[in-house]
């Protein structure tokens, strides 16, 4: 699965500072510093907007590799829909067996009696001199170490802790094939909490639990093993001490605790199937929702680039595959899958329902699978096209959007500070004038003060100005 990402771009601001002058000028000698500063800086702006483009259709390509990531994940579901040859299983009474596919099975009715039912065997822990009314601070034995005894095998419990609960815990997560749970025997206001532990398979298997010193379990249940017959044979069944059996190459039954008889039908369906390319459609309707916001003069930030438009032959490639000859199913539209005007798909499930067993066997090679040819193998290879982390489209893409942001910044970084160094020297010179400025202002104020106090005590100079 690719994703897209470009690093963020890093904010650049034209160097601002404001001169300090004392000549009347120096706020026009300010003002032409920062005109300069601000000319100097437009290359800059530029980058900087280069930059917040790339980022945006960054963005963008990551949301379309989201979307097409979950186009590939929908196909694989169809890919599963087919894997066991599009099969369905199931029992006519559950409460007798509950029927299963596994591996490659072939389509057929069984008959499945159940003789025996079977049961597990259970041992409960003997009642102590006191009752058990914590289970999380007291326990059936101060050991630390335990060995539960489960037919023939042998397995050492250590508790996290010295209560019943954690000894229960122990045994459930000891690999032993027994379950371990705490019940309370006694009321609610005296209670009497008790271990008892069960095989987790059908047959007399004695169970025990030594603290090194003592054995701490009595029988509950003594178990039995199970029977049954598959099309009557053999008569006197099959003896089994599991509950889960297979009846047939990939055909399995569950034993559901009841004896009599249950009818077990294998056969060709497109169930899952159906199930999957509704929801193929869905994500490609979205993929195509999200390519057609980069269409046209308002297109969003990819608009005009040519991967929305690599993107959208692959969807459309897809849709409009073609199977081989000479088959009943050639083509999606066969299947229920058709475009619309808008470029989307529908589909209509009926079609599927509707096909007869010779067609599901086409539909299935049809579809064929990721990696063996047919529909499904093309689709993935086009849309790895796109996707594919080193190689797609999307990646070749960022990385190119993620090597023109670094090429910016370093060009941003270069003009900073030429900028800055500009604005130094500037800032230098426009201080020097701003001095002499204001020294001949002072030497001018100075000597109109002088004319003006040598007109007012001489009146032959006054009445000669």
């Amino acid at each position: 699965m690719s994703t897209s990402s470009v690093s963020s771009p890093i904010s650049v601001t034209a160097p601002q500072s404001t001169l300090t002058g004392s000549s009347s000028y120096s706020s026009s000698l300010q003002a032409a510093v920062t005109r300069a500063i601000s000319i100097a800086s437009l290359p800059m702006q530029l980058l900087q907007a280069d930059q917040n483009q790339a980022t945006s259709q960054a963005t963008e390509l990551g949301q379309l590799s989201s979307l097409f990531n979950g186009v590939q994940t929908a196909l694989q579901s169809v890919a599963s829909g087919t894997s066991n040859g599009a099969l369905a299983v199931s029992s006519s009474d559950t409460s007798v067996g509950q029927a299963s596919l596994s591996g490659n099975a072939l389509p057929g009715t069984y008959t499945v009696d159940v003789l025996n039912a079977g049961s597990e065997s259970s041992a409960i822990s003997s009642a102590p001199p006191t009752p058990i009314t914590d289970p999380t601070s007291q326990s059936i034995s101060q050991s630390t170490s335990f060995i539960l005894t489960v037919g023939t095998q042998t397995y050492t419990i250590q508790p996290s802790g010295q209560n019943l609960n954690a000894l229960a815990s122990a045994i459930n997560s000891s690999g032993a094939p027994a379950q371990a749970v705490v019940v309370n025997l006694g009321s609610p206001t005296a209670p009497d909490y008790r271990l008892v532990v069960q095989s987790t398979s059908l047959g007399d298997n004695a169970i025990q639990l030594n603290d090194g010193t003592n054995n701490l379990l009595s029988v509950l249940a003594t178990g039995a093993s199970g029977s049954y017959t598959v099309d009557g044979q053999p008569p006197a069944g099959i003896t089994t001490n599991s509950s889960n059996v297979t009846i047939a190459s990939g055909v399995n039954v569950t034993l559901g605790g009841q004896t009599g008889s249950t009818t077990v039908t294998v056969s060709a369906s497109l169930s899952s199937v159906s199930s999957a390319l509704s929801n193929f459609v869905t994500a490609f309707n979205s993929a195509i929702a999200e390519l057609q916001k980069n269409y046209g003069q308002n297109g969003g930030a990819l608009t005009g680039d040519s991967t929305v438009l690599s993107m959208s032959q692959v969807l459309n490639q897809i849709g409009t595959y073609t199977g081989a000859a000479g088959s009943s199913i050639t083509n999606l539209t066969q299947l229920g899958v058709e475009f619309t005007d808008q470029g989307t798909l529908t589909f209509d499930p009926s079609v599927v329902a509707g096909l007869s067993p010779s067609q599901i066997t086409d539909a299935i090679s049809f579809l064929g699978s990721p990696t063996t040819g047919g529909f499904l193998q093309y689709a993935t290879n086009s849309l790895n096209g796109i996707t594919d982390p080193t190689t797609g489209v999307i990646a070749t893409e960022s990385q190119s959007l993620q090597n023109q942001v670094n090429t910016d910044q370093t060009q941003i970084n270069n003009d900073q500070a030429q900028i800055t160094q500009l604005q130094a020297n500037l800032q230098a010179q426009m201080a020097q004038a701003d001095a002499l400025i204001a020294t001949l202002q002072q030497q001018n104020t100075f000597l109109q003060g002088l004319f003006q106090y040598a007109t007012s005590n001489n009146p032959d100079v006054a009445s000669a100005a």
